[in-house]
């Protein structure tokens, strides 16, 4: 019963809220998640072009939802980035709508352009703005406990809200696709839902907590250090960290970020009083310098969304090519979802009862190792298939076998982030992986074209294509960048973090590191000073420095 009470609350904010997320579900499931079976069905797209489309529509949403994250947190807040896409989204559609009626293609584009927008701001607002409800509910109800375990309730209970909303759009696209063929009816249909959605969603407008923007700058944090370690002189103020790394990661490729923390005297201060702006807070440099350090890993994902780009694309066209119903499509992509939320809660599980605190690296980078082997796994898989056309169920083993991969990976690298970030940082995470998913699905495009122009591999239908060689291209490709993650894993276990529950004022140490120093020097100079407080100071002096070596060892 209290685990009941945990999860479940009702509020009349929830009622309305939910009804938007179910038609962008909805939308999602019917529509975009299978576009190019829906592309392929006009004559004026082949199957290259079709792939290309999605491609390019997906690497661009991801990499949206960057953006749409930044300028909810520093500008506009959740609740008018929602109150802006949702019309903009169904607009979208109507569009879209209007250029399945009378084939006009230009028209097509530009609503695809409108809902690509859309869709990635509501993706990364929609259930922040029901997070911010439910965290709401728990500080009116007057709850003891701290603010962190309240987050932690609100976004649980919104969690459990968006998957029941979705089992219900789930339930409903199949019953919608299996009466539905048309792709205009549909999008009229979708399109009338979204617009009738978002009436509903006004009218509990009276109800609803609209945080304003948290001031979050990780963005501009990025570009202000990485500009400010480039070009500011060394004689602006003195470097810290001549023979010795200070700030943490202590990672020797990203060590010249740190003299974009400069250190500079009473007097250089004062005289540069009206250019505050120059130099960075160790606490900048730090969260850049941690978020810089996953770039090795997010590299050796490029290759992975390209085997990902596979369940949007060619492996969908494989199911309607061998049965043309409409529903199939959405039956095969919604197994792959759902085989990818059970790998990844069951691994959550399983290593949340079974790893030791400090081994919790290596097993997120174990199990994102796992999932790269399972990339291999499902290219060798539909290597197979693809050579063997008979039956609808002979395709059901590359899907799990992608869901399991996205499940393990797609999930493993999340918890890495977060467990090497600052927790302002975290909820940038999913948005920086989309967007390392949404450039390899880009990179996907450059492939495509390639085959395309040399008129190999990949034709204009699914037929006359050899998907099966170019499956096993991928294979080959992933089992080397398989190769490539394992010194990646290797390496990335030997760098090392400033310990949790170890934070240090650096500055601080450093400063004071520098003035006892330099007023060690100028004493020893000084005929008037004792030998025995020269001494002193340079013991103390010493002392000091050994605290700022002890940091850098941690």
């Amino acid at each position: 019963m209290n685990l009941f009470h945990y999860y479940v609350v009702f509020s009349k904010a929830i009622l309305f809220i939910s009804g938007l997320i179910f038609s962008y579900k909805l939308v999602d499931l019917t529509l975009f998640s299978i576009l190019i079976t829906h592309l392929t069905q006009w004559k004026q797209y082949t199957l290259p072009k079709a792939v290309l489309i999605v491609n390019l529509q997906e690497g661009a949403y991801a990499i949206l939802q960057l953006l749409f994250v930044f300028l909810a947190d520093t500008y506009t807040g959740h609740f008018m980035i929602v109150m802006c896409s949702t019309p903009s989204y169904t607009i979208g559609l109507l569009l879209c709508c209007v250029a399945a009626r009378y084939d006009l293609i230009s028209i097509f584009y530009a609503g695809l352009v409108i809902i690509t927008f859309s869709k990635a701001a509501l993706q990364v607002t929609l259930g922040a703005f029901l997070d911010d409800q439910l965290l709401r509910a728990e500080e009116n109800a007057g709850v003891t406990t701290t603010t962190e375990e309240n987050a932690e309730r609100a976004y649980a209970r919104s969690n459990f809200w968006q998957v029941l909303v979705t089992i219900l759009a789930v339930v409903v696209a199949i019953a919608v696709s299996s009466k539905i063929r048309s792709f205009v009816t549909l999008t009229i249909i979708l399109t009338t839902l979204m617009g009738v959605a978002f009436c509903w969603f006004l009218l509990g407008i009276k109800l609803y907590s609209r945080n304003g923007p948290t001031g979050s700058d990780l963005l501009l944090d990025i570009v202000h250090v990485i500009f400010t370690a480039a070009v500011i002189p060394k004689n602006v103020g003195s470097y810290p960290h001549e023979n010795m790394q200070m700030i943490p990661p202590y990672v020797p490729w990203l060590r010249w970020l740190d003299k974009a923390a400069m250190v500079v005297t009473q007097d250089q201060a004062e005289s540069k009083r009206s250019d505050n702006n120059t130099t960075c807070t160790v606490e900048q440099v730090k969260r850049v310098k941690s978020l810089l350090m996953m770039l090795p890993m997010w590299t050796t994902f490029l290759t992975y969304s390209l085997v990902s780009a596979l369940g949007s694309t060619f492996f969908l066209e494989q199911v309607i090519y061998i049965n043309a119903s409409a529903s199939t499509p959405i039956l095969f992509n919604i197994l792959r979802i759902f085989t990818k939320s059970v790998v990844a809660v069951t691994s959550n599980y399983i290593l949340e009862k079974l790893q030791v605190v400090r081994h919790q690296k290596s097993s997120m980078l174990v199990r994102i190792g796992i999932g790269m082997l399972f990339c291999v796994f499902c290219c060798l898989t539909a290597c197979i298939n693809a050579r063997h056309y008979t039956t609808i169920f002979r395709l059901i083993p590359q899907f799990i076998l992608l869901g399991v991969m996205e499940g393990l990976s797609t999930n493993g690298l999340e918890n890495l982030f977060n467990s090497q970030v600052s927790q302002s940082t975290t909820r940038y995470g999913p948005p920086f992986e989309e967007c390392v998913q949404g450039t390899g699905k880009l990179l996907n495009i450059v492939c495509v074209l390639i085959l395309t122009k040399w008129h190999i591999w990949i034709k204009d239908d699914i037929s006359t294509s050899q998907l099966d060689r170019y499956y096993a291209m991928l294979a080959i490709s992933s089992s080397l960048n398989m190769l490539i993650y394992c010194f990646v894993a290797y390496w990335y276990c030997d760098a090392e973090f400033l310990p949790d529950g170890c934070e240090v004022d650096i500055e601080m140490e450093i400063e004071t590191s520098q003035e006892t120093t330099s007023s060690s020097s100028e004493n020893q100079d000084n005929p008037l000073m004792s030998s025995g407080a020269q001494s002193f100071l340079s013991r103390s002096s010493s002392g000091i420095q050994r605290r700022v070596n002890s940091l850098q060892r941690q």
